[in-house]
């Protein structure tokens, strides 16, 4: 049986791992540019999505850019063409959940006092509980909903336990997801205090 030495196994290894760095560098090099076209495209379609377009992701970019505007170089605000024919404000929204960040658009109408349309994502929320806040019930039931009280504050769009919102107009709230506490207060969070940063854009 033949023996190496120590000096030859080092070597030996320093090379293979060297040889899949490159390798690794150079695929992920060359995949890139597919990477950040899919991540325009999806974040075309959320945003499509959340104005009340059913668009497929293949053509996400192309309805995007005849439907919306951008307002922002940071890409946060964009005015965009609803499925209703009226004009909104798409407006970027990052959060917490329970496992790691969640993220969406809400599309608002052009005084910014109406939510027309959300769409919610995540990267690792529980399936089956705060997974769900992608579910198109959960985001149905903020259409419609009013970001200022009958006084005209400022209350956004409340996610709240149902026999626990007395006190919140139904117009300012909806029902948290059952079993995902910690992800629906993100929710809330997040569109508390990300629209009223933008809003103040307007």
């Amino acid at each position: 049986m033949k023996k190496f030495s120590n000096t030859y196994i080092f070597l030996y290894i320093t090379a293979l791992v060297t040889v899949i760095a490159v390798v690794l560098t150079l695929v992920s090099t060359g995949l890139k540019p597919r990477r950040d076209r899919n991540k325009e495209a999806e974040k075309c379609q959320q945003i499509l999505r959340a104005a009340g377009h059913d668009i497929d992701r293949s053509k996400a970019v192309d309805a995007f850019s005849n439907l919306a505007v951008p307002l922002t170089d940071d890409g946060r605000q964009y005015q965009i063409v609803c499925a209703d024919g009226t004009k909104g404000i798409a407006i970027r929204l990052d959060g917490k959940g329970l496992w790691g960040p969640i993220w969406g658009y809400a599309v608002l109408s052009e005084d910014g006092k109406t939510v027309k349309g959300v769409c919610f994502d995540h990267k690792s929320e529980t399936p089956g509980l705060g997974a769900k806040i992608t579910d198109e019930a959960f985001m149905k039931s903020f259409e419609g909903k009013k970001l200022y009280d009958k006084d005209g504050n400022y209350v956004s769009v409340r996610v709240l336990k149902p026999g626990t919102s007395a006190e919140v107009a139904e117009e300012n709230r909806v029902d948290a997801i059952s079993g995902a506490t910690i992800t629906s207060r993100g929710v809330d969070q997040m569109m508390k205090e990300e629209l009223v940063l933008e809003i103040n854009h307007f």
